[in-house]
């Protein structure tokens, strides 16, 4: 059946992207690069083929569901930007059509037979470690693929990996040039430090109360305190209108519930079957397909084993070699007159007729019914009145929001009318500020400080209804506002005075840093340089490139960076950096560099360099072949993707 899905079609759906299939498609994405008929606005191409505003519609619907799967239930979907995703998708588009084209270029390809076994043996297409026909159906519709769209796409994305694959495995490095990276790698340097440090040079620097004074003087804009307010809000939750007066739960509510959903589930029965199928194709017609069926179903009625023949006949490589069985599946799955077939079928062992699907003909045995056991409605009657409840709160809670929002209009410069008319309580915080918005969780949330800080509420107004998901509204308002003011000097003084001994700091470290450097590079003593600033060389003993033991970790990471950019020192002399650092700066030296040595080098070290510069090597080698198809082809792309249209 596998190598005629190409012949089965199937509606498109956009619906969720449960993951990856194999890792091929992980790394190339999905496409749908041929089902789309008639007139449809080019966005981009890549040489014959079309990137259509339709085909690149349902790629990044696909791309943002896959977003949302891998981000879990809580991820808002609104926090996804569509242009960036959209381009994106266009550019991922791109990359695989020019890797197809390469592949065929190339006369790279994988035969039908190796796209079924790897098909076959992808274990998201197994239960037990048998491949699953339900469950690959469901996968694809899940997908929203057609067979035939699928099977295209996932040759072409196989043809594709083992291009790339040929070019990742012919990668070499020679022992000679191993040990040329080695060397480099595993070199070692005898380096020292002099931390040119902010708190060090603060205790150089004065800064006296007419400076404090006159920062605080030249711009106390930046000394005030926030704009403060006292708030007033309503809140409606649906939860709070579950035991309303208003609602009526009846005996007929709970009841009918029960059997809107009995039913439901009653109906979803499952049907465990097999079946042996004999190809309609190029090469054999309907009659003769139908006589080689009859003529298996005679052996059946004179004894032979179904599965036996399943086994041998069967032109479904998937379930062949599980004797025709095809798991227990629901309804939807199956091509339709094999659905038919299969639920007329009443008794287990029950063999059909000869059935004429999309792919052939067919001899179906139902092996199996799987019914669900559904509790009693006594078992339920509690949680099914909470849910009617809850059904007929979220009712009321619409007609209560709107109510809230023309009564909030109304009042306009008041709540209290409206929490008395809806029987809700008045919630007041005081001193809220943007920076400080308190412990009240309503009043944490983004959207409702923007309100409460907005110019139509700062003016007195009651904000416009204020949705928190499904469940919650809110209006707030502000009864009583405080105007920023400059805060006392006494209270900022000593927060003025570290800001400016910082900055005198840092002033002096830039002279101290570079006037060392210059000494250094003259000769001076390193001890004299070291007093001068009142530091103290920090020394290490043929320091590694990556850190091996605890002194060594100690070493700031942009000290280690630069010691190892500065130049090989010549015998007697020593190079020379500055590097600047979060607390200040450092002037580096370095006066010995050791070579590393292969023959000091461990197997599992040398194993690892090779892999990861071949690994390298591999990517630019692929890089480029990239680059040359894309030239080869002829890419056109916008300078920015039109958004999707619907």
């Amino acid at each position: 059946m596998l190598q005629k899905l190409r012949d089965q079609t199937q509606g498109i759906g956009f619906r969720i992207l449960v993951g990856a299939i194999i890792l091929v498609l992980v790394l190339f994405g999905f496409g749908a690069s041929n089902i789309f008929l008639g007139a449809d606005p080019e966005i981009a191409s890549v040489g014959d083929f079309e990137i259509t505003q339709s085909v690149l519609g349902v790629e990044t619907e696909r791309e943002r569901r896959r977003v949302l799967a891998q981000m879990g239930e809580d991820f808002d979907p609104s926090n996804i930007d569509t242009l960036q995703l959209q381009q994106y998708t266009l550019q991922q588009l791109i990359n695989r059509h020019v890797l197809y084209q390469a592949a065929h270029d190339l006369g790279v390809g994988v035969p039908p037979d190796t796209v079924n076994k790897t098909l076959l043996e992808s274990e998201a297409y197994q239960i037990d470690g048998q491949f699953n026909e339900a469950v690959y159906r469901q996968q694809l519709q899940l997908l929203g693929f057609t067979p035939v769209d699928f099977i295209d796409e996932f040759t072409n994305a196989l043809s594709s990996e083992q291009l790339r694959g040929g070019i990742v495995d012919t990668s070499f490095m020679p022992d000679w040039e191993l040990g040329e990276i080695v060397r480099v790698l595993n070199q070692k340097r005898d380096l020292a430090y002099l931390p040119l440090s902010i708190e060090t040079f603060s205790n150089r620097v004065t800064v006296t109360d007419e400076e404090i004074e006159l920062r605080y003087h030249e711009d106390q804009t930046q000394y005030m305190t926030e704009l403060a307010v006292d708030v007033q809000y309503l809140s409606m939750h649906v939860q709070d209108l579950v035991n309303d007066s208003e609602i009526e739960v009846t005996e007929d509510d709970i009841s009918s519930l029960y059997e809107e959903e009995r039913n439901a589930a009653l109906r979803d029965e499952q049907r465990d079957s097999s079946h042996i199928l004999v190809q309609v194709n190029d090469d054999r017609t309907e009659d003769q397909a139908l006589q080689l069926i009859t003529e298996v179903s005679t052996r059946i009625n004179a004894g032979e084993a179904f599965a036996d023949l399943a086994e041998e006949l069967s032109e479904d490589p998937g379930s062949a070699a599980q004797a025709g069985s095809l798991g227990a599946v629901g309804k939807g799955i199956f091509d339709p007159a094999f659905e038919e077939a299969l639920w007329e079928l009443a008794e287990e062992g029950a063999i059909s007729a000869p059935v004429l699907s999309a792919f052939g003909y067919h001899l179906i045995r139902l092996d199996g019914i799987v019914q669900r056991q559904y509790p009693e409605l006594a078992e339920q009657r509690d949680e099914l009145e909470l849910r009617v409840r809850r059904d007929k709160a979220a009712e009321l809670f619409s007609d209560r929001a709107l109510a809230l929002e023309r009564s909030a209009y109304e009042e306009r410069f008041s709540l209290d009318s409206t929490a008395v008319s809806l029987g809700l309580q008045a919630i007041s915080v005081n001193g809220v500020s943007q920076g400080s918005p308190g412990e009240d969780a309503n009043l944490n949330q983004a959207m409702v400080l923007d309100a409460v800080f907005s110019e139509d509420v700062l003016k007195g107004n009651n904000s416009e209804v204020l949705s928190n998901g499904d469940e919650q509204v809110l209006v707030v308002r502000v009864n009583q506002q405080y105007a920023p003011e400059v805060i006392p000097f006494e209270q900022v003084s000593q927060q003025i005075s570290e800001t400016i001994t910082t900055e005198k700091a840092l002033a002096e470290i830039e002279i101290a840093k570079q006037t060392g450097f210059d000494q250094l590079n003259a000769g001076d003593s390193v001890a004299d340089i070291a007093t001068a600033y009142d530091s103290e060389w920090k020394r290490f003993t043929l320091a590694s490139r990556s850190p091996r033991t605890a002194a060594e970790a100690s070493i700031p990471a942009e000290v280690l960076r630069s010691a190892f950019e500065l130049p090989r020192p010549t015998s007697g002399s020593k190079s020379v950096g500055i590097v600047t650092m979060l607390q200040g700066a450092a002037l580096v030296t370095v006066t010995r560099v050791v070579q590393g040595d292969i023959s000091t080098t461990t197997a599992a070290e040398l194993a690892e360099i090779r892999r990861a510069t071949t690994n390298r090597g591999s990517r630019l080698d692929f890089q480029s072949l990239y680059q040359s198809a894309e030239d080869r082809v002829e890419v056109s792309r916008p300078a920015l993707a039109p958004p999707i249209s619907g």
